[in-house]
């Protein structure tokens, strides 16, 4: 892994004027619910709703203007799709986005308001890449993956750095797991800015994919979801589950029904609206309760494009 400090430092700087330094919420209901210090990150402030800006602009400012000029490939269930989306049209360069056919209808329309011609394809990550391997053979672009690369990570780093930056002897990082992206940036920044905060990954029950390959030490290629958390869909990338492995504190579950509950409670309690994956963390944190007592923990909000 050839991520080191300065690389993490570099990522910041080059995508300060490309992502908010978002609000980092104390909330004395939760508080009060963990008997615990709670912080929550609130990266549903991103102009596009959502972290995935973070690691979009870190890879895509770094591509050879002329290669940019050529446009964008990705595959998305939805918010790094309208993370391309976005930075297409502020550089004014054509962006293809495949999504899957059971993405959210507002991640969709999103991606299309920002000018990205879309493409659907079948639920499963093979099927997200396949069809954008077609498309890239159909057009000029550089594809630029959801969270399988080390520009991306660097990128998504960022949001833990922010948090690092502002709390001293934070106990706990807490991000939910997908592809990997935030999870494993979040490691790393924490290794290089705080290496005695531990960071934790939240994961649906019903998509535990990075669970059962933290449990095995062999990575799940391949599996079958049914989460109504859809930005958490996919199974978690190469490269990101080797820093995954070798540096997240655990990773907890969440049922279906929590999440539900959960996503409800924090538009009632903490007045934020968020998505079902953005809830995630907090239903795993219910059956956790003993393991932050007393601590200091940070939440990472990941998103907030719901359809209401």
């Amino acid at each position: 892994m050839s991520i080191n400090k300065l690389g993490l430092e570099r990522a910041y700087s080059r995508t300060a004027p490309w992502r908010k330094k978002t609000t980092l919420l104390r909330n004395t209901f939760l508080n009060e619910l963990w008997d615990a210090e709670v912080f929550v990150k609130c990266e549903q402030e991103q102009v596009i709703g959502a972290f995935k800006i973070r690691g979009a602009a870190n890879f895509v400012l770094q591509l050879d203007e002329d290669v940019r000029k050529e446009g964008l490939v990705t595959h998305s269930s939805g918010n790094h799709a309208q993370a391309i989306a976005y930075l297409a049209h502020q550089f004014a360069i054509p962006a293809r986005i495949v999504m899957p056919e059971n993405s959210s209808p507002v991640k969709v329309e999103n991606a299309k308001k920002w000018g990205a011609k879309i493409v659907l394809c079948g639920p499963s990550i093979e099927q997200r890449m396949d069809a954008a391997a077609q498309v890239l053979k159909r057009h000029c672009g550089t594809l630029v993956p959801p969270f399988d690369h080390e520009w991306i990570m660097e990128g998504q780093a960022t949001c833990a750095m922010e948090i690092l930056s502002e709390i001293d002897g934070l106990d706990i990082i807490i991000a939910p797991l997908g592809g990997g992206g935030l999870l494993s940036g979040s490691i790393l920044a924490a290794k290089h800015f705080s290496p005695k905060t531990s960071v934790i990954g939240a994961e649906p029950q019903n998509a535990s994919d990075g669970f059962e390959g933290l449990r095995t030490g062999k990575r799940v290629e391949s599996h079958t979801v049914s989460t109504m958390a859809d930005g958490l869909r996919t199974t978690v990338g190469a490269v990101p589950f080797e820093v995954i492995k070798q540096g997240v504190g655990d990773i907890w579950l969440a049922e279906e029904e929590e999440i539900s509950n959960w996503q409800k409670r924090i538009l009632r309690e903490l007045k934020l609206v968020v998505e079902p994956s953005s809830a995630v963390p907090f239903a795993a944190i219910e059956n956790q309760g003993n393991k932050i007592k007393g601590k200091r923990i940070a939440v990472i909000i990941s998103g907030g494009n719901v359809d209401l």
